[in-house]
């Protein structure tokens, strides 16, 4: 665990700008007991490659893009994992593995969001459009023209709590956003109690059959953390 106040100013900023809840700021990977031993090192083999630079934009590379898919029950420690995940990425990563073109500087390299904000995001530029969240949803897709914005690991949260109300443009917006991100060679780190061979199901065929191919999936299977 970290403190906030310990980090040099261009690492406390990126943090900052996480939209990290308060009662797991500070959490790193090692903080995680509970998470069992092969879940971790599925983890720990993409956070190598992600830090290698094999992950973030990396042309040419099987790597390129790919997220992982974090799904168990509910209460499993899903979201304080994939926090975890984006801390360490930001206190210890070097700048080579954002991908940050030379005399640029970087705003936001994670952001955790849940899928329905996004939904809510995308509905009031719809409706009228304000700079700062027109910057970052372009940022969300890696498609900001100022490349500082374009956010290079997002955590999407508790996806399927919104499953049984999912109307045609949401799945859409889902598989829109992903997709995008993972051609921009941006990994997405997902939170789900949907296992993936149910996601042809719940987000549709193709949705399903672009996951297989953009995560890796890590089922986690810790006891109930709420008890």
């Amino acid at each position: 665990m970290f403190k906030l106040d310990d980090l040099k100013i261009r690492r406390k900023a990126w943090v900052k700008a996480a939209n990290i809840n308060p009662n797991r700021l500070g959490w790193l990977l090692d903080d995680c007991t509970v998470i069992q031993d092969d879940d971790r090192k599925k983890i720990d083999v993409w956070m190598d490659a992600l830090e290698r630079g094999e992950v973030v934009r990396s042309a040419g590379n099987s790597r390129c893009g790919k997220g992982l898919l974090l799904w168990g029950e509910p209460g499993h420690g899903k979201t304080t994992l994939a926090l975890s995940i984006i801390q360490e990425i930001m206190t210890r990563f070097p700048i080579e593995a954002f991908d940050v073109k030379e005399g640029r500087v970087l705003i936001r390299p994670c952001y955790f969001i849940t899928f329905n904000d996004i939904l809510n995001l995308k509905g009031s530029l719809m409706e009228d459009a304000d700079d700062d969240q027109q910057i970052l949803y372009q940022g969300i897709l890696g498609d900001c023209p100022n490349d500082s914005y374009n956010i290079r690991v997002l955590i999407i949260d508790d996806l399927g709590k919104e499953h049984a109300s999912l109307s045609g443009w949401q799945k859409s917006m889902l598989h829109h956003v992903l997709r995008t991100r993972f051609n921009n060679g941006l990994p997405t780190i997902v939170t789900t109690n949907i296992s993936l061979d149910n996601w042809g199901y719940v987000y549709g065929d193709a949705t399903e059959s672009f996951a297989y191919e953009s995560f890796v999936e890590v089922p986690i299977k810790t006891s109930d953390l709420r008890k």
